[in-house]
């Protein structure tokens, strides 16, 4: 193709000109006429020396683009861009070697087609492996648990991810591929609303099923029928194994709870045995009325106002031990006995209280006659028992106060209650022991009379 253009020519160098009316041209080339490019806006060389930089520029693009070609590994990406790259020659104003550069994206193209076709191959591979792990997730869905479901559409997601990060594939196999594909991806996730539903309801059943379990343990954990609790106990731990898979976090909880149960059962059961070796005759219920009335029996024996030593005290604290720990074996001691035995020992303690109380005053009380020691330790005892009440009428001010703050009890509160009750019982206690005393006293009066 020649130049069209007739006008005068003021400057002009290999690919183009300025004309006499300040416009600037690039030559003709191949199949294309001369081309108006842009005006003079300074000097006419200056206008061609600013058009071949911007060629410059275009080429140094092409250049940049075919090094990252080369470092792709999905090549076939920048097919598209190299070809809109080379439509826009025909309106890039430039002046250059145009043919030069269009040779060169012509072998880039044609270069990148041979890769594409390749490519698509590979891709094909890629996407039906893919394929076929969505599938089997898929086919895995209705037996998953709620959790494992849940990974799977990560899964699944990352499989989507890495599909659309995959290039296309052969012309001929990818309306059907992509179709496949995005029908298992969506089948997977609208079953996955039902298949979670319906997992987490029979998950509730059977948290349900292992809940009822751990309540009947619950409620014979403290029977006394050690035998007949014993298989049960067997049977429950037969029940459980049946229930069924629950979410891990869940199965855990509960099987802590059970197993916390039938510790403690077994715990017992294991020392009611050592009992019961002692006593082979005997049932459960006999070897516990055993125990208990011994110690309330001894514990009442211990009570004597009249003479108070140590031995005796460390004795009634080796009882109450020995009452905790049968107390830890059988639950269900008999509650009128328990009383007695823990009002014998509490007498015991309160009267060796106030015989240390006493002895700091009258250090030869004992060798006092009874009358005299009963009018001082009752007079002392009345003395403690005010003291008590008083501390008693602060402390249910306190309570009341700390109540009228804080109407939901707390820690504090309930420390405060507890207190108060145990108060309560040692002016109780010390009240009975008072009453003894003076009983005894006023039988001494008559007595001197004659």
């Amino acid at each position: 193709m020649t130049s069209s253009n007739n006008s005068s020519k003021i400057a002009e160098n290999a690919f183009g000109y300025v004309t006499a009316e300040n416009d600037v041209f690039l030559k003709a080339y191949s199949d294309k006429n001369d081309r108006k490019i842009g005006i003079v806006k300074t000097t006419p060389q200056a206008s061609l020396e600013y058009f071949e930089k911007r060629f410059e520029q275009l080429t140094d693009k092409v250049k940049e683009l075919n090094k990252a070609i080369e470092e792709a590994v999905n090549k076939g990406t920048f097919l598209m861009k190299l070809i809109h790259l080379k439509e826009s020659l025909n309106d890039y104003n430039g002046l250059g070697d145009f043919i030069a550069l269009e040779t060169s994206l012509d072998e880039m193209i044609a270069e990148l087609n041979g890769g594409v076709a390749v490519n698509r191959v590979k891709n094909l591979e890629i996407k039906q492996a893919l394929l076929a792990e969505a599938k089997s997730i898929l086919d895995q869905q209705g037996e998953a648990d709620p959790v494992t479901i849940l990974a799977f559409s990560d899964q699944m997601k990352e499989i989507k991810q890495k599909w659309i990060k995959t290039g296309a594939v052969v012309v001929d196999m990818q309306r059907d591929i992509e179709n496949s594909f995005e029908e298992y991806y969506q089948t997977f996730f609208e079953n996955r609303k039902y298949v979670i539903k319906e997992k987490s309801k029979q998950a509730k059943e059977r948290i349900n099923y292992y809940r009822s379990i751990i309540a009947r343990a619950e409620e014979i954990r403290n029977s006394d029928d050690f035998d007949e609790i014993f298989a049960e106990f067997r049977e429950l731990q037969q029940y459980w194994k049946t229930g069924g898979k629950v979410p891990h976090k869940k199965a855990t909880e509960l099987w802590e709870k059970f197993k916390q149960i039938n510790d403690y059962f077994f715990t017992r059961y294991k020392n009611f045995k050592l009992i019961k070796g002692e006593n082979p005759e005997l049932s459960a219920q006999e070897i516990k009325d055993k125990y208990q009335n011994a110690y309330l029996e001894e514990a009442e024996k211990l009570v004597n106002f009249d003479v108070d030593d140590n031995d005796k005290t460390e004795r009634a604290k080796e009882l109450l031990v020995e009452w905790k720990k049968l107390g830890n074996v059988f639950r269900q001691l008999e509650n009128e006995t328990g009383e007695k035995f823990r009002t014998a020992c509490d007498k015991i303690f309160e009267f060796s209280y106030l015989m240390r109380v006493v002895r700091r005053k009258y250090t030869d009380i004992e060798q006092k006659p009874q009358e005299d020691q009963l009018r001082i330790k009752t007079s002392f005892m009345r003395e403690l028992i005010r003291r008590d009440e008083s501390e008693i009428l602060i402390g249910e001010a306190n309570f009341a106060k700390v109540q009228a703050s804080e109407p939901i009890m707390t820690r504090e509160t309930r420390q405060l209650s507890t207190n108060l009750l145990i108060q309560k019982r040692k002016v109780v206690i010390k009240k009975a022991i008072l009453k003894t005393m003076e009983d005894t006293l006023r039988s001494l009066k008559p007595a001197r009379r004659y």
